[in-house]
């Protein structure tokens, strides 16, 4: 069997290929940083491809700075203020140990004024401020984030991973799959997961209530991406995940694995002293470096991340496909949908209610998941989009159709004014209750102020969004509750 497709094949068994997305997802703050500071070009990764500074570690004095040690238990919000020289960047590191290669969720958030970038295991994570699917790989790997902004402004960042347990990981939780530390794990490695194209769990872009329809129309957003070491030229042989190493190494170079390690007093760079070469452990007689080959064996030779591929995305019984055929690693390629909201509802309700299968050169598999909950109702009490025509009047018209999802609820008109079968709409109420199946008539007139508005509207009644913490009731419960006149849902969110 192809490497790629065994990689595939085991995330693919759980929900690891399609972000997994079930019932409960437990939060997992990055509480503890390296912080240093350094001028740092836009788009550049900020420390040298081979030297110290490629691993932090604390206390470290390298040529970005010393690395001092921040930790914050059990919280994901820090102020990194007092740790940044004025005029230079921040750049906060972190190590994440994974059990096996495996799909997090990873949030970062920083102030508006704020430049954000970041780089999972030397990668480049573009839009690094969206929350996003990424791919760890088995053992340590490495988060690098710098913030940079003008002075005065607020150099805090909010950093969280979320592993959401699918069907087939119940007894894992997230909290012992991945683990947080600052300082410089014993041999750690560049590490890259096995080469695999994943699919993210779709967003909810937007819900429409269109004339003519019998459901509200949902607007999906999904991330087609490839995971793995950039591949090699031919004739390169691979001797740890993701590090290339021609057959003859060249004299005095980084070293590719421990096994390579230089030894204090061994020959440098020409032009160079001897054991003045930083790119690996210089213990005497390299005795660190021997231990730690020992214990960490052989690195596995590991499949590069595949450059082109495709994925059949289906969502109940909707079926979407994306296809990317120049893939970056870590760097997804987004594609747009549309489905009935009761297929989406029904891809969360179901455990395998979200199925994948992947197409790639050597290989194909297949996965299945769950479509999370909480977007689902944070998409329904969000602005519903009318379809209304615009006539040459600058009046809005149609007949709408009340659809199951919005029985029961009060439903209110959003910025100019509104007319219901003819009659003026007193606070743009469109209907209280709505009655399902009921259909009338609706026009909308932009204010003055905004000519070009378009007719949304929106439920008034409490919902998803304003639930407290701790309430004990699941954003799957409540979705379930979702049916009828959706009394039971409005109850449960006290409406």
């Amino acid at each position: 069997m192809s490497r790629y497709i065994r990689a595939i094949l085991l995330s693919a068994a759980g929900v690891g290929a399609l972000a997994p997305a079930a019932a409960g997802a437990q939060e997992i703050p990055v509480d503890r940083w390296l912080v240093s500071s350094t001028e740092v070009e836009a788009g550049e990764h900020p420390l040298p491809e081979s030297a110290a500074d490629r691993f932090p570690d604390r206390n470290l004095e390298t040529e970005s700075g010393i690395w001092s040690l921040v930790r914050r238990d059990g919280e994901a919000r820090f102020d990194f203020a007092e740790w940044t020289d004025p005029g230079e960047a921040t750049l906060a590191h972190a190590y994440l140990k994974a059990a096996s290669d495996t799909d997090v969720r990873l949030a970062l958030g920083v102030e508006p004024c704020a430049g954000l970038q970041a780089w999972l295991n030397g990668q480049t994570l573009p839009e690094a401020a969206r929350p996003r699917e990424v791919r760890l790989a088995s053992g340590w790997n490495t988060l690098l984030v710098v913030l940079d902004g003008e002075p005065g402004c607020d150099r805090s960042l909010s950093a969280s991973l979320s592993h959401e347990t699918g069907p087939n990981q119940r007894n894992a939780p997230a909290s012992v799959r991945v683990a947080v530390q600052a300082s410089r794990p014993p041999g750690v490695r560049r590490n890259y997961p096995e080469g695999a194209v994943t699919v993210s769990a779709p967003r909810v872009t937007a819900l429409a209530w269109n004339p003519g329809r019998e459901d509200l129309e949902a607007a999906i957003r999904y991330d087609l991406a490839s995971w793995g070491r950039e591949g090699g030229d031919a004739g390169t042989a691979v001797d740890a995940p993701g590090v290339q190493r021609p057959g003859a190494p060249r004299p005095g170079g980084p070293p590719a694995s421990p096994f390579d390690a230089p030894r204090r007093g061994g020959a440098g760079p020409p032009g160079e002293a001897a054991g003045d070469d930083d790119t690996g452990p210089t213990d005497p007689e390299g005795m660190r470096a021997s231990m730690i080959a020992t214990l960490l064996g052989r690195p596995e030779v590991r499949e590069p991340a595949p450059r082109d591929g495709s994925v059949e995305l289906r969502l109940g019984d909707a079926s979407f496909v994306g296809a990317g055929s120049d893939l970056r690693p870590g760097s997804p390629v987004s594609f747009d949908g549309s489905l009935p909201f009761r297929s989406l509802r029904e891809a969360a309700l179901r455990e395998n209610g979200m199925r994948a299968e992947f197409r790639w050169r050597d290989g194909d598999a297949e996965g299945e998941g769950r479509m999370p909950a909480a977007p689902v109702l944070q998409a329904l009490h969000g602005p519903l989009d009318l379809g209304l025509a615009a006539g040459p009047d600058g009046v809005w018209r149609g007949q709408l159709r009340v659809p199951d999802a919005l029985a029961g609820f009060t439903v209110q008109g959003m910025e100019g004014s509104w007319t219901a079968d003819g009659a003026s709409a007193e606070d743009a109420v469109l209907c209280a209750p709505c009655e399902r199946g009921r259909r009338f008539e609706v026009e909308f007139r932009a204010p003055q102020s905004s000519r070009d508005e378009k007719p949304r509207a929106r439920i008034v009644d409490r919902g998803f969004p304003d639930l407290a913490e701790g309430t004990g009731v699941s954003a799957l419960e409540l979705l379930r509750a979702l049916e009828g006149d959706n009394r039971r849902y409005r109850e449960l969110v006290g409406g």
